[in-house]
């Protein structure tokens, strides 16, 4: 692809972040909304009208196109690893909605299968966003001394009850749909995997977890303390300790220029930065960017699901194998303890 082609793109699924998230973000980022892949044809051409999408086909459709370079995925967290793992098959890039996978196994068994250099991403996108590389600048300047601990909790409140969140079957429930944010962050600050986690979460009659708190062992004595769920004011606070000093950040997942990212010291605040200017751009179009950039061959893949997806599932199956509450998991975590230390 030259440096000067257009990124086409075809979504496969009509999800509300589809709208909300990524298409602005792709038009910020100047790629292409080729297509998108709909269950129903009639809704599928109505959505791709209403939301500036060239056309509507099913979801196979989008990827027999020839006119679609990269795909991306906001179908149920059921179907994300399958049709990530055809998408690849197909020769698209793929951004897939988070989480990708429900098991450590199945997304093992799709990283084998598509290969570790797949052009795959899971959508944690905050990944990609400056915010991110400022927190991991001043961490890195030692400002903090040695980072031990991390509190963070991701909640809002969903109402609706037909709600695909509400369902079990489909991979619905709080961990998989925010508490995987902290998950994400800590592994991703302290560049290691968890060894051990506990947890506790409510849940519906339904089987589903409406909240979930926990806490993640990391290798050197260091932890994520974090809570998530559907039930309270939108929240996403987060505190980065370290043994001289802490990070307060108001927003790592989604910044806005609205967010703070601030320096403490013994009840004082020694520093403030803004999570972006107003020309930062979003999460969402800074790693739709870096997508660009890597099918050009302009930048290096980073954050791809070869390097990063088995360890963020695993971490996830730690939490919930040692879940109280939480549906068809024994009290014991002994199989995704072994997966996380070998």
């Amino acid at each position: 692809m030259s440096c000067t082609e257009s990124v086409r793109w075809g979504l496969i699924g009509t999800a509300n972040i589809a709208a909300r998230a990524f298409l602005p973000a792709l038009q910020s980022a100047q790629g292409v909304p080729a297509m998108v892949g709909s269950r129903s044809t009639e809704r599928g051409t109505a959505w791709a009208r209403e939301h500036g999408v060239g056309r509507c086909g099913d979801y196979s459709d989008v990827l027999d196109a020839d006119d679609v370079d990269a795909v991306y995925i906001a179908l149920p967290n059921d179907q994300h690893v399958e049709w990530a793992g055809r998408a690849a098959a197909a020769g698209k890039a793929v951004l897939c909605e988070k989480p990708l996978g429900l098991t450590p196994a199945s997304v093992t068994r799709l990283t084998e299968v598509a290969g570790r250099d797949a052009h795959i991403w899971e959508a944690f996108a905050f990944a990609f966003h400056p915010q991110t590389a400022l927190i991991r600048s001043v961490i890195d300047g030692e400002r903090l001394g040695e980072c031990v601990q991390i509190d963070s909790e991701f909640h809002f409140r969903l109402s609706g009850p037909d709600n695909i969140r509400w369902s079990a079957e489909r991979g619905g429930g709080a961990l998989f749909d925010v508490g995987c944010y902290p998950i994400r962050l800590a592994r991703l600050i302290y560049g290691a995997e968890p060894i051990a986690a506990s947890g506790h979460a409510t849940k519906t009659d339904h089987e589903v977890d409406t909240e979930i708190a926990g806490v993640l062992d990391f290798p050197s004595e260091r932890r994520l303390l974090f809570s998530a769920g559907f039930r309270r004011p939108a929240s996403t606070f987060t505190r980065i300790i370290g043994t001289k000093a802490e990070l307060r950040v108001s927003n790592p997942f989604h910044p806005t220029p609205a967010d703070t990212v601030e320096l403490w010291q013994d009840g004082s605040t020694l520093q403030s930065w803004p999570a972006s200017d107003a020309h930062a751009g979003t999460a969402f179009e800074h790693a739709i960017r870096h997508i660009h950039a890597v099918l050009r061959e302009d930048a290096e893949p980073q954050h791809t699901v070869g390097t990063d997806a088995v360890g963020q599932a695993v971490a996830i199956e730690l939490i919930r194998a040692t879940s109280t509450d939480l549906p068809g998991r024994k009290p014991a975590a002994t199989d995704a303890h072994h997966q996380a230390r070998s």
